[in-house]
């Protein structure tokens, strides 16, 4: 079986390359055939992982965290189906979030990894496509796994574009979510929901979720199923700033859903219009602004779980 490992040494603040070298004489003894390459800039998993597809390559392992694996889905699914067919995604999480892995129970642990890898369970995963308005105003799509998302996580994810993870995944997304929060003002958006069209309403958050976390380990959407064909739809109306700020502790339980102006529905297509300017956020990497569609794409991905 050719099995092709993609290794951010980037990821996990430069942990990664360590934990890949954990797994790496495990991983030969169950994959002879593997070959292993390390990326060397940002969008360099994405081409790595559609020539690998491209060329007959049997299981493509992102290894990193969901900035690595992201590129990997993207690289993946730029090949035409029948190309792809035979062709598969895993990941070993070395990253500093790994919110796909936690919610699929990928382990972390390289002896449990390697049994759980060499088991060769297969599952038909959706994805979700992003299409928005590039920085020059080009047209651009993009393709996630966990969440796609307007308002206060789009601020969050030009922050750390701009100032890094500087406390590991999680404290740094609560970090900046919070301080967003504390200046965070609501911004007018249009949805159109599977085709219906809803009136301009205030919104702090409007996000897509294929599954039940992002930002380090925050159950935005605890209930969303990557198996489903939908995209669980989250919406944070305009409140209070102390409502708003008291949902940010909850938001890490689910326990901000049910609560005043949260609301949570099911979708396959959302549309986003808004005359303000809207940066996107896309498995917590700045993409980009609105408007933006999101949909959903069943049963896109094989991955080996």
């Amino acid at each position: 079986m050719r099995t092709l490992f993609i290794v951010n040494p980037a990821a996990g603040h430069g942990r990664a390359g360590g934990r890949w070298e954990q797994v790496r004489a495990l991983a030969k003894a169950v994959c002879p055939e593997m070959e292993i390459v390390r990326t060397e800039r940002p969008g360099h998993g994405r081409e790595l992982t559609r020539a690998a597809v491209e060329s007959g390559v049997e299981v493509v392992v992102a290894v990193g965290g969901d900035g690595t694996l992201g590129e990997a889905v993207d690289g993946y699914l730029a090949v035409p189906s029948p190309v792809r067919r035979n062709s598969s995604l895993a990941t070993f999480p070395a990253g500093s979030g790994c919110d796909f892995a936690n919610h699929m129970g990928v382990p972390r642990e390289p002896e449990a990894w390697v049994r759980a890898f060499a088991a060769g369970g297969q599952r038909r995963l959706d994805a979700g496509r992003a299409t928005f308005r590039a920085a020059d105003g080009t047209p651009r799509a993009r393709h996630f796994l966990n969440v796609a998302a307007l308002g206060i996580p789009g601020d969050v994810a030009v922050s750390v574009a701009s100032r890094g993870k500087f406390l590991g995944g999680t404290l740094t997304y609560l970090v900046e979510g919070a301080l967003a929060a504390l200046t965070a003002k609501a911004r007018r958006m249009r949805l159109t929901i599977d085709g219906v069209e809803e009136a301009p309403a205030n919104y702090h958050l409007v996000a897509a979720a294929n599954t039940s976390t992002f930002g380090g380990g925050m159950r935005l959407a605890p209930q969303a199923d990557a198996e489903d064909g939908l995209l669980d739809l989250i919406t944070i109306a305009d409140m209070p700033r102390a409502e708003l700020l008291s949902l940010m502790p909850r938001a890490y339980s689910g326990g901000h859903v049910g609560r005043p102006g949260v609301t949570l529905r099911r979708a396959r297509r959302i549309e986003i219009h808004s005359d303000e300017v809207l940066p996107l956020n896309v498995d917590g990497d700045s993409e980009g602004f609105a408007p933006a569609v999101f949909e959903a794409l069943p049963k896109a991905i094989v991955f080996r779980l």
